[in-house]
C-alpha cells in the first residue's frame, strides 16, 4: 500500500495542490464601512475635474440608509480623452437639473442628438446607464464645479490587489424629506434616488406600478419640481448641500410706445358752427323723398 501511494501520481498532486484563490473583495460593502468611519474631507469640484479630464474613472458606487458614495479608480492607460466643448456642457446641465429638450432648445440642436453626447459622456467617465440615473454624489460634484461654490465629502483610500481605490461618501440629502412628505412617498422618493426605475421601485414595494407613478407625481408636485435630476438638486438645496439659485432679475417694463395722433382738417362746408344746424334738415329732408317699398 505504502509503494502504491508513492508512485501513484493522483496522490502526488493532491498533496501538492495550492491553496484556492480568496473570493474577491466586495467592494460595495468594503467601500459603505470605510465611508461610514472615514473623518477626512475632501473638495467635491476637482474630482469632477479629475474624472472630466480622464485621471480618473468610476469603479463602483455605493446607497446605506444614511449614506451614500462613489469609489475611483485611477484611469489606467491609454486614458479617455477629456471631455470639452458641447458634450461637457450638455452633460453638466442635465447633471445641474436640466431636462434633454431644455437643454435642445438652449443649444438648438435636436434632442437626440442631446441625448447621444450625453450617453457618451457618461461612458467616458466610465458610468453606465441613462443621465436621468447617475449617481447623486456626482450629480453634484459636477453641479459646484459648474457654479464654482464648494461642497466637499468624506474621503478614504482602501487598496484592492494593486490598485489603490479612493472612497468618496456624502450624506444622502432625501433624510430631510421626515417632516416633509408621508412615510410612503418619502420610501418611494428614496428609492428614486438611488436611480431605480418605476418598475423596480414597485418590485421592491410589492405594490402596482401605477402606484408608484402617481406617489412619484403628487411628490414632483409637492416639491415643484418635473423630473429626477431636478428632484435631487432640489433635496441639495433643501439639505444645504449647494445654495438656491438667486431669482432671475425681472426685465424692465418699457410702457408701451403709441402712435402719434394724426389730426385731419375739417371741410370747409362743416368749419362754421352753423354748418351743422343747417346739414341736419337738409339730409333728414333727403331720406323722407326716398320712395317706401310695399311690404310683401
Amino acid at each position: 500500500m505504502s509503494d502504491l501511494l508513492q508512485s501513484s501520481p493522483i496522490s502526488t498532486r493532491y498533496f501538492l495542490a495550492e491553496p484556492s484563490p480568496a473570493p474577491p473583495v466586495d467592494l460595495v460593502a468594503a467601500a459603505t464601512a470605510l465611508d461610514e468611519a472615514a473623518g477626512t474631507q475632501t473638495e467635491l469640484a476637482p474630482i469632477w475635474q479629475e474624472l472630466v479630464q480622464g485621471c480618473a474613472n468610476v469603479e463602483v458606487t455605493f446607497f446605506s440608509p444614511t449614506r451614500c458614495g462613489v469609489v475611483l479608480a485611477a484611469a489606467a492607460p491609454p486614458a479617455s480623452p477629456p471631455l470639452a466643448g458641447r458634450r461637457l456642457e450638455i452633460i453638466e446641465s442635465i447633471l445641474a437639473g436640466a431636462s434633454q429638450n431644455q437643454v435642445a432648445i438652449e443649444m438648438a440642436v435636436a434632442p437626440s442628438t442631446v441625448a447621444l453626447h450625453a450617453r457618451l459622456a457618461l461612458e467616458s467617465l466610465g458610468v453606465p446607464g441613462r443621465p436621468s440615473r447617475v449617481h447623486p454624489l456626482l450629480m453634484l460634484a459636477a453641479t459646484v464645479s459648474r457654479q464654482r461654490i464648494s461642497a466637499t465629502g468624506s474621503l478614504g483610500f482602501m487598496r484592492v490587489g494593486e490598485r489603490e481605490l479612493r472612497v468618496v461618501g456624502i450624506p444622502r440629502p432625501d433624510r430631510c424629506l421626515v417632516d416633509i412628505l408621508p412615510t410612503a412617498e418619502r420610501e418611494v422618493v428614496g428609492y428614486l434616488f438611488e436611480g431605480c426605475c418605476y418598475a423596480e421601485i414597485a418590485q421592491r414595494r410589492r405594490t402596482a406600478q401605477r402606484t408608484i407613478a402617481n406617489q412619484i407625481a403628487a411628490v414632483f408636485k409637492r416639491l415643484r419640481v418635473s423630473g429626477r435630476a431636478e428632484l435631487v438638486q432640489r433635496l441639495f438645496v433643501l439639505d444645504n448641500a449647494v445654495p438656491p439659485l438667486p431669482p432671475a432679475s425681472p426685465a424692465p417694463q418699457t410702457p408701451p410706445t403709441l402712435p402719434p395722433t394724426v389730426r385731419y382738417p375739417r371741410p370747409a362746408s362743416l368749419a362754421s358752427p352753423g354748418a351743422l344746424t343747417a346739414y341736419a334738415p337738409e339730409r333728414n329732408a333727403q331720406q323722407h323723398q326716398q320712395p317706401r317699398h310695399a311690404a310683401r
